[in-house]
């Protein structure tokens, strides 16, 4: 399957939050643990520069030894080495942990180490607990719970719900007026379901129609379909591809990035979805330089390399920036925005799924 971009959105999973483990689809083993339960391993040096000293020193922290994150870890790494590569003028420190307790002691180390920007660790435990004590600025790389203690942390991540939210104001600006949303008893779903809903919602706007499409009743879905104009599909790719067959192919419907699988859906052609640059937009000018992974994977597992990729570029950022709430990055995650929000920002190109690029 090929989507083709439909629109790029104007300004404006990481690992099924980090519950599941990331397979590569021919994946080496993982590293020994460089150290001991709650021992910080000395940061090693990643990137060093032939003659002056670096501006910039960025230091990187990834559970790459962790029994259940280790693989998911290593390709962010790959993509963070991968735009590090191509930057001699920013020094890296890293420092591998076998578990993200390690995390706030990882960082003493890397500030130790002369670390001016510290980039990770990659669980939300692990992001709340640096988030706690940042002395410099800090991106990490999963979703906060509740606002950091002070302005050095972004929380920059792939979570599936900002996406959710996004397709609903593409829904409002495509002049949908009553959406259904389609879902299941999955938990993912469910929180796919919820940020529609949050984002869908506006003074003006009625509350959108919902069916749980889990044992799907044909009389109560036809009476649902008589009042709809356009449907969100908040499930997966298979269970999507199920919902969609019992819809009419000519009401409009809108998913996420999690149809977009390296699998061919028939059902799923014309279905409008949001996904990163790095797929929909090949040969967009900040992602046409950049390697691609060495090892084939699966669209989930590349879209952690772009979010290494993207965190060694919004770590530079954030070095560099006088007022970080100036930011502004055409990443291959998406178009990346600081505010005064501690989220980063991301906003997709819309895609529709089956048409060649």
């Amino acid at each position: 399957m090929a989507a083709s971009v439909a629109a790029a959105q104007s300004p404006g999973y990481i690992i099924q939050q980090n519950q599941q483990p990331v397979q590569l689809i021919r994946a080496e083993a993982p590293a020994a643990s460089a150290a001991a339960a709650n021992v910080a391993p000395t940061p090693s040096p990643v990137t060093k520069t032939a003659d002056s000293k670096p501006r910039l020193h960025l230091g990187l922290m990834l559970p790459v030894d962790a029994p259940q994150l280790g693989e998911a870890a290593q390709i962010v790494k790959a993509g963070f080495d991968a735009a590090a590569q191509q930057d001699s003028s920013v020094q890296v420190s890293f420092v591998p942990l076998a578990n993200e307790s390690e995390a706030v002691g990882s960082y003493r180390q890397l500030l130790k180490s002369g670390a001016n920007v510290i980039v990770g660790p990659l669980t939300r435990e692990g992001a709340a607990s640096v988030a706690a004590q940042a002395s410099v600025p800090t991106l990490v790389l999963n979703s906060l719970s509740k606002p950091p203690v002070n302005d050095k942390v972004w929380s920059l991540s792939l979570a599936v719900e900002s996406e959710a939210r996004q397709i609903a104001r593409i829904m409002r600006d495509d002049g949908r007026k009553t959406p259904l949303i389609l879902f299941n008893g999955e938990a993912l779903s469910s929180r796919l379901r919820s940020a529609f809903a949050e984002g869908w919602n506006t003074p003006r706007a009625s509350a959108p129609l919902m069916l749980d499409v889990s044992h799907p009743d044909a009389e109560q879905l036809a009476s649902l379909l008589a009042r709809t104009d356009s449907v969100f599909l908040a499930l997966d790719a298979k269970d999507a591809e199920t919902a969609r067959a019992l819809l009419p192919a000519e009401l409009p419907a809108y998913a996420t990035s999690l149809i977009n699988t390296l699998q061919t859906a028939p059902a799923l052609n014309g279905v409008r979805f949001v996904d990163i640059p790095w797929f929909l937009m090949p040969n967009h000018p900040d992602a046409a330089n950049l390697a691609r992974p060495a090892e084939p994977l699966t669209r989930a597992t590349e879209r952690l390399y772009a979010l290494g990729i993207d965190a060694f570029r919004l770590g530079k950022a954030l070095g560099l920036a006088r007022n970080p709430a100036t930011i502004r990055l055409g990443g291959i995650t998406g178009e990346l925005k600081l505010g005064k929000d501690w989220n980063v920002q991301r906003e997709l190109p819309l895609g529709i799924y089956g048409n060649q690029q």
